[in-house]
């Protein structure tokens, strides 16, 4: 338990107290807008137990808009390490302030003013830049598509979309920039999608990002592109934990448990093709332009489930698989062809996305269950698909489930929400240098 005396006009006394025991204090003294701590004690038989570090997380929480400030000998390891995972800087060195050692001055500011984070997206054949005022307001986005460059080979061409890129990528800034009364002093970190996706594409990201922070002196905040799309719904409302988190895009289908910000637990996931890249390919054999999933989406809805379709990986674990029901509608396709006969579009259409929104929400609603949560946030590219949204709007309202889906801005590939993201990200003092790469796989989930 913590009590908290007041000494004097200026002074506290913060205590920790174990069965009615003083176990540990910390003294301050308060003056305009800073802290200083006079002295901290913890008995010896409650040392390195952690109530030192509760007391100065009680101080930090209670006190907003000040500077601390302390005093350290140099040999006090312990208690460095301590301050140093609380935020604290060195700022001067007081040489041979005792008789044998030298005295430390650090310092936290724990001001809380907004953080400005200016994010880069390029993972694939969008190029876009985003400034996100405390994880939760989109300040200014630009986006720079290649649609309608890729629609000529009928898919992206990874060749082409990074030559984009670098075509690109200054107009994409300067023009974000033209769009507030925000300069660079004003941005707290620049934050990037380093991985995965194509590794020309985000190359070109990442060497924008590292360039800017070097040259402005800002933090650089790495991004995984899922914690991204997750993030979106941030956007929306904050979000609430615990939750399962529904990634549906080109290139990922998973199902993620988090207990907090930044938490990532995979509980499932795709075996094989993506969901995305599934109904872009069932578009492609049907003769639908590129980008085809919407076009699919859109046909569904004017059809009927007539067609002999098979559940894709319709068992009791969290995982999926979609090359199954992709093969059977290019065999089906084939065959009717051959035949002669005249495929209905429609209903194949409505057949194929019933039967994959009915696995994906299936196990969903199951893990929801088994993981005792009622917050289900839905992100990705092909969370703008109608289908789907019906879908799970219908199932969460029947079994009382919170569901968050991001308007459809925010579905498909964007830097607001790898900006939304790094603000959380940037909280928990996840940074890189220089050194940052791109990487076409990576795990979220190390994290």
């Amino acid at each position: 338990m913590i009590k908290d005396n007041l000494v004097d006009n200026y002074k506290h006394r913060v205590s920790y107290y174990e069965n009615l025991e003083e176990v540990s204090y910390i003294i301050i003294e308060e003056t305009f807008d800073v802290v200083n701590i006079v002295d901290v004690y913890t008995k010896e038989e409650y040392r390195r137990k952690g109530y030192s570090y509760k007391l100065y997380s009680y101080l930090i929480n209670k006190y907003k808009d000040v500077k601390f400030m302390l005093e350290v000998r140099s040999r006090n390891v312990s208690a460095i390490k301590l301050y140093l995972k609380l935020g604290f800087v060195v700022i001067y060195v007081r040489k041979k302030y005792y008789k044998d050692d030298d005295a430390l001055i650090m310092e936290k500011r724990n001001f809380m003013k907004d953080i400005y984070i200016l994010a880069i997206e390029s993972s694939c054949d969008e190029t876009s830049a985003s400034i996100v005022k405390n994880g939760k307001e989109d300040i200014a986005t630009t986006i720079n598509t290649q649609i309608d460059i890729h629609k000529l080979y009928g898919g992206v061409v990874p060749e082409i979309a990074s030559r984009n890129h670098i075509e690109n990528i200054t107009i994409v800034l300067e023009e974000l920039l033209s769009k507030t009364n925000l300069t660079m002093n004003d941005i707290t970190a620049i934050a990037v999608t380093y991985g995965p996706g194509l590794i020309g594409s985000l190359l070109i990201g990442v060497q924008a990002a590292k360039t800017m922070a070097l040259v402005t002196g800002k933090p650089l905040v790495p991004v995984h592109h899922i914690a991204g799309h997750i993030y979106a719904n941030n956007l929306e409302g904050r979000l609430q934990f615990p939750l399962i988190a529904l990634v549906v895009s080109g290139g990922h289908t998973e199902l993620v448990y988090m207990k907090e910000d930044y938490s990532f637990e995979r509980i499932g996931g795709t075996l094989d093709d993506a969901v995305g890249e599934c109904y872009d390919k069932v578009a492609k054999v049907i003769g639908l332009e590129y980008p085809g999933g919407p076009k699919v989406d859109k046909l569904a809805h004017q059809g009927k489930v007539t067609y002999d379709l098979p559940l894709p990986l319709n068992d009791k674990t969290y995982n999926f698989s979609f090359s199954g029901i992709k093969s059977a509608v290019i065999n089906l396709v084939h065959n009717e062809n051959q035949r002669g006969n005249t495929i209905n579009k429609e209903d194949l259409c409505a057949t194929f996305q019933h039967n994959v929104t009915e696995v994906i929400a299936k196990k969903t609603m199951h893990a929801l269950k088994e993981y005792h949560v009622n917050n289900l946030i839905v992100a990705g590219g092909v969370s703008a698909n109608a289908g789907l949204r019906e879908r799970l709007e219908k199932d969460c309202k029947e079994n009382n489930i919170n569901l968050s889906i991001p308007r459809i801005q925010y579905c498909t590939d964007n830097a607001t929400m790898i900006a939304a993201a790094a603000y959380f990200a940037y909280k928990k003092n996840i940074f890189a240098d220089q050194t940052l790469n791109a990487v076409a796989t990576d795990s979220l989930y190390k994290y």
